[in-house]
């Protein structure tokens, strides 16, 4: 069965549908398990933990979304960082308030780059080798100054975000027909940050 990818709407989670190519570039749908009668046909649009992508790309907020990219942008980033698992769906913030070890790992690595080089190397030799235990004992050591940079990120992220919120407030709905859906996504965002402060903050 030949159809357009555009006939079929999203799923964040357990598609009903897998696209695939031929080697002469035709594209056809198989469903990915048995399907009930009256079921709809969806695809995956992209990355389930990446909702600001899904609506800055096709215009929808993802309820189901678990987890939201944390948004921390280094302003440089070198191999090690990317070995450590930078990348946008894998800095997450879930939903639950839990953080992905990649953040922890990066926030880490920010401080040990500006403050202690030789356990900056430990850190890397010791991911580079699955030495969990090294690893571990270096992020307990260091916790106090991780969880600060976390809050600090937290912070002004949540600041950034209001100040952003507060220049729709007194727009017209009509003008700008996008505005409901603009302020849903960085509400979902937005939760998302308080919920993970409040894990690990208290507040």
């Amino acid at each position: 069965l030949s159809l357009s990818l555009q006939m079929f709407n999203h799923a964040g989670e357990y598609p009903e549908i897998e696209p695939s190519y031929d080697e002469e570039g035709n594209y056809y749908a198989y469903t990915s398990y048995d399907i009930p009668p009256n079921s709809p046909l969806r695809i995956s649009y992209g990355d389930p933990t990446n909702p600001s992508f899904l609506f800055a790309r096709y215009g929808f907020l993802d309820d189901t979304t678990p987890a939201t990219f944390c948004k921390l942008i280094p302003p440089h980033i070198n191999k090690d960082m990317e070995e450590l698992g930078y990348s946008q769906n894998r800095m997450l913030f879930y939903r639950t308030g839990d953080v992905s070890d990649e953040v922890w790992d990066i926030l880490l690595y920010q401080h040990l780059s500006s403050t202690k080089i030789g356990d900056k190397r430990m850190l890397m030799s010791s991911h580079r080798e699955g030495d969990y235990q090294t690893k571990q004992m270096l992020h307990e050591k260091y916790y106090g100054e991780t969880s600060r940079l976390l809050l600090e990120h937290i912070e002004e992220f949540l600041a950034q975000l209001d100040k952003l919120s507060g220049k729709v407030e007194g727009r017209s709905v009509e003008e700008h027909p996008r505005l409901p859906l603009i302020l849903k996504h960085n509400q979902f965002v937005r939760d998302t940050f308080l919920t993970v402060r409040n894990r690990y903050f208290g507040y």
